[in-house]
């Protein structure tokens, strides 16, 4: 066989030589062109899907198809749980419970779903800053405020379809700890033209959730100028009982504040040792505080106070009466009345509207001398003679006044 020529030879060898080389390099050109088409970009993480997720939830939420935005909120939690997702997840509930006939399965159902998913809320975030106003939309709903300490729901009790409480607005502020952040697409960064900065979405209004108001009886029991009715035999250290109305409405964010009035009639026990006894009525503004205590809000503490008009008389039983005394009522005098409270009250009933209430607190009052007429049974003058009271030692001016009462009221 005939030998190449040595040119043509190493021509060919070269030839190979770059093949060899060339062979590889193509391999992992071709390599990196398939790893970059789109057929083989690595699946999407959990983070990138539940962020899709939320964004398609808050699109929802704006259109205001709830069911949608539930759906799509349950999706994220399941992808990556974060405590603001379990709060939207219980407002979307509360929004759809709005929808349904009260009572109806659908409603209870929402119902249930929310109060859980607000505790969920309360039991992964404790400390959050909105978590005792969440708990009491716990309580409106009916539903016992839980924490990670005490996880053991509680029944869920009825409640009327006018104390629904309006949902809260959705969580939309996110930071890393919470999970995955919204997508660029739902938040509008640019400034605006005047340089302003971009607008934020604003929270819908809420109405506030509690009782309306309260009216109901008090058995008052008084003890007025005590040191004075010590000093003397008449009419006794007796304190006076009787029996009052009040009423007030709930005010505020939470209706924890009581504006109202309160009328109370009071009288001393006969005593067969006394001729006089003391009888009083007080007509007074009334200003108090609840705070519910307690993981079921069955129990409240409150405190306040009344300030009012005083009513004070002097009551003739005997057989021997004053000189200058008018008839069976010996003198009347009048004043200023004010006291303050604490207060503890027990709320019974399925929906906790049946309220049970003892109210302590010292008072004081500014006292008339009372009056006396000008001329007695025989016509003499009543001029020189002092007062039924100033008779009894209870002078004019300051007077302690300590009051204890029991009280009951249906809340509504």
């Amino acid at each position: 066989m005939r030998s190449l020529p040595s040119r043509p030879r190493l021509a060919l060898t070269l030839a190979l030589r770059r093949a060899a080389v060339a062979r590889p390099l193509g391999s992992a050109i071709a390599m990196m062109i398939a790893s970059a088409s789109p057929a083989a970009v690595a699946a999407p993480s959990d983070a990138d899907e539940a962020k899709a997720a939320i964004a398609r939830a808050r699109e929802a939420t704006r259109a205001g198809d709830y069911q949608a935005a539930l759906e799509h909120f349950e999706h994220a939690l399941r992808l990556q749980p974060a405590a603001k997702l379990y709060f939207n997840i219980a407002v979307c509930h509360h929004r759809l419970l709005a929808t349904e006939t009260p009572g109806s399965p659908p409603y209870e159902r929402h119902r249930a779903a929310a109060v859980e998913s607000y505790n969920r809320y309360l039991q992964a975030a404790p400390d959050a800053k909105d978590a005792d106003a969440v708990a009491e939309v716990v309580r409106a709903l009916g539903g016992t405020p839980l924490s990670a300490d005490d996880p053991e729901p509680w029944s869920i009790e009825l409640i009327e379809p006018d104390e629904l409480p309006d949902a809260p607005g959705f969580d939309d502020e996110w930071s890393e700890d919470d999970g995955p952040p919204p997508s660029d697409s739902q938040t509008d960064s640019r400034p605006q033209p005047d340089g302003s900065p971009p607008p934020t979405k604003p929270t819908p209004p809420t109405r506030p959730h509690g009782p309306v108001g309260r009216i109901g009886a008090y058995f008052p029991v008084l003890l007025g100028s005590p040191a004075q009715l010590a000093e003397g035999d008449e009419p006794g250290l007796l304190p006076m009982i009787g029996l009052g109305l009040r009423g007030n409405a709930f005010l505020g964010p939470k209706r924890a504040l009581a504006l109202g009035g309160e009328l109370s009639l009071t009288s001393q026990p006969i005593d067969g040792e006394s001729r006089h006894r003391l009888t009083g009525a007080i007509l007074a503004i009334l200003v108090e505080s609840r705070h519910p205590v307690g993981r079921r809000g069955r129990i409240e503490l409150g405190g306040g106070g009344s300030l009012g008009l005083v009513s004070q008389g002097l009551v003739y039983t005997g057989d021997a009466p004053l000189r200058c005394s008018p008839g069976r009522e010996a003198s009347r005098r009048g004043g200023l009345v004010g006291n303050a409270r604490l207060t503890v009250m027990a709320l019974l009933g399925e929906r906790r509207n049946h309220e049970l209430s003892l109210r302590v607190g010292p008072g004081l009052a500014l006292l008339a001398k009372g009056s006396k007429p000008e001329m007695d049974a025989d016509g003499n003058s009543c001029a020189d003679e002092p007062t039924a009271f100033e008779t009894f030692g209870l002078r004019d001016g300051p007077a302690l006044v300590v009051s204890i009462d029991l009280g009951y009221a249906p809340r509504f």
